[in-house]
């Protein structure tokens, strides 16, 4: 992917180019262009995928660089960057298809958010326009095996060929198939800010690709909870063990190192199509037992030997009961009972680990905790180190994560004390480029729900206030020092001076050269 970046203030192209994770994203290279004519002429000569562009430029501006790069290839991923909120700017981004309007000054995470999903519409576009066909077949065939999977197109000969027949497939009930079935657990990827959907779209492409080598998704029926992707790919025909496994070993490589996902894969016998629903299920039952083998590969007529494992399953109500109550001495039973009836090895100990991990992560999920708290805590991280060394060791990092639980939880139970500790943090640190990431980390919730939390109780949101807390300083700095403008601003923590300006006008309805010489607004000021 290649990325344009246009607009007229250097320092802005400097902090995107400076701070974007090119490789991470895909990006091969990056122009620079600094007013609309300059970005003409990039998007002739070098005809990028993506364009991040200001709008208020010299000799042409954004407008103008928009609609021309939408007549020279209407596939191209469009964004602005502003320090102007205008209804008729964003009625025109609209209508020219562009992805986000962004309204300096803005954060780089929302930079590279917006890119990433700008990233993934042409990914999805390049499939599109392949082919028209290929879309139809895609949708017809993916439909087709979603009812299988759901059995609405029933499990008799006779009425599963006539629905086939009704679609015009050229495949019979009694046709030959073997599913490949996989689980990936989302914890990871959605902690390394993977979008749920964008992931749902990857792995559906990955399954078709990596097994069937398709480019598309029309055999790969996905679906999805709250922490587990699960994805039936069907494959048709009589595919030996050793092609299948080597095909599914494929994808699995594939999916670690483009989603952080490690499916764990399930794989039929042979069957006949009418015969899929039941089959399904049956995969589903027998997933049940192995979801937690992240990077395994199974064979559904094989004998799993999971009696250990499933012997040592964890009772995700039970524990979560403990967890409500803050039964420490309950919870520590529990464990002890159970671990107790673990063979003593790494390989079981790990298993009950990462069940035990999950169960932490869905109760901190829903309330309103991070749950970075698992993974950033130094005493979890040490003893997690050790956990599957031995039950002793296992006990002392179950023991650790109740204990962490159990502290987070009474410290974020007060919102007053949550939004407490959240404006001294701002307060002792707004001259830095802090984000609301920086302030959730630092106050143990998720950044949407330290938002939310802040909306409801200041009023305003967190951008807001720290551009309030950062004016007011520079209105004190203006009447009390001699600094200039520009020093102040970046003193302040704005370290382009039209994004401050920006800010100061809106908030103080003059600039700040006119609000220091008295010329503007009607704030009070000192004589």
């Amino acid at each position: 992917m290649k990325l344009l970046v246009c607009d007229d203030d250097i320092s802005t192209i400097d902090v995107i180019q400076s701070q974007l994770d090119c490789a991470k994203l895909g990006i091969s290279k990056i122009f620079r262009a600094y007013n609309g004519v300059m970005a003409k002429e990039i998007i002739d000569r070098e005809e990028p995928d993506l364009i991040l562009c200001d709008i208020e430029m010299p000799l042409s501006d954004g407008i103008d660089v928009l609609k021309y790069a939408y007549e020279k290839d209407p596939d191209i991923e469009f964004s602005f960057l502003t320090c102007y909120e205008s209804f008729e700017y964003a009625r025109i981004a609209i209508q020219y298809g562009a992805t986000r309007y962004l309204t300096k000054p803005f954060d780089m995470e929302e930079v590279r958010i917006t890119i990433q999903e700008m990233i993934a519409n042409v990914s999805r576009k390049k499939l599109i326009s392949k082919a028209k066909p290929q879309s139809q077949y895609d949708s017809l065939m993916s439909s087709i095996f979603r009812q299988a999977c759901d059995g609405l197109l029933g499990s008799s000969r006779e009425i599963v060929d006539a629905g086939l027949r009704a679609n015009d497939v050229d495949f019979t009930a009694d046709s030959i198939w073997r599913i490949v079935f996989t689980c990936s657990d989302m914890t990871d990827a959605i902690r390394k800010t993977w979008d749920k959907d964008l992931l749902l779209f990857t792995l559906s492409h990955l399954h078709d690709e990596a097994l069937l080598d398709y480019v598309g998704s029309a055999h790969t029926v996905v679906n999805s909870d709250d922490r587990f992707l699960w994805c039936f790919c069907f494959l048709k025909g009589e595919i030996d063990d050793e092609t299948i496994r080597g095909r599914t070993e494929q994808l699995i490589r594939f999916a670690e190192q483009n989603t952080s996902l490690s499916p764990v894969a399930l794989i039929s016998e042979p069957f006949r199509f009418y015969e899929a629903t039941a089959v399904v299920c049956d995969l589903y039952e027998k997933m049940r037992k192995l979801r937690y083998y992240s990077g395994k590969i199974f064979f559904n007529d094989e004998e799993h030997h999971t009696a250990d494992s499933e012997a040592i399953r964890l009772n995700e109500n039970q524990i979560l009961w403990y967890l409500k109550k803050r039964d420490e001495e309950g919870f520590r039973e529990y464990i002890r009972h159970r671990i107790d009836n673990t063979l003593d090895t790494s390989e079981n100990l790990d298993l009950f680990r990462k069940e035990l991990v999950n169960i932490f992560v869905t109760h901190f999920r829903d309330n309103g905790l991070s749950s970075n708290i698992i993974f950033m805590d130094p005493s979890i991280i040490a003893l997690d180190e050790k956990a599957d060394t031995g039950k002793k060791a296992f006990m002392d990092y179950a023991m650790g994560l109740f204990s962490v639980q159990q502290a987070k939880l009474r410290e974020a139970v007060d919102s007053e004390d949550i939004i407490t500790r959240a404006r001294k943090f701002i307060e002792e640190n707004y001259r830095e480029n802090i984000d609301r990431n920086d302030v959730a980390a630092v106050t143990f919730v998720t950044p949407n729900y330290l938002s939310k939390l802040f909306k409801n109780s200041m009023g305003m949101n967190l951008r807001e206030y720290i551009n309030e807390l950062r004016v007011a300083e520079a209105k004190r700095l203006l009447l009390s020092t001699s600094m200039t403008v520009s020093e102040i601003a970046s003193y302040v923590g704005y370290y382009n001076i039209s994004y401050f300006s920006t800010i100061f006008h809106k908030m103080v309805g003059s600039s700040p050269f006119d609000w220091r010489n008295g010329k503007g607004g009607n704030d009070e000021q000192v004589a």
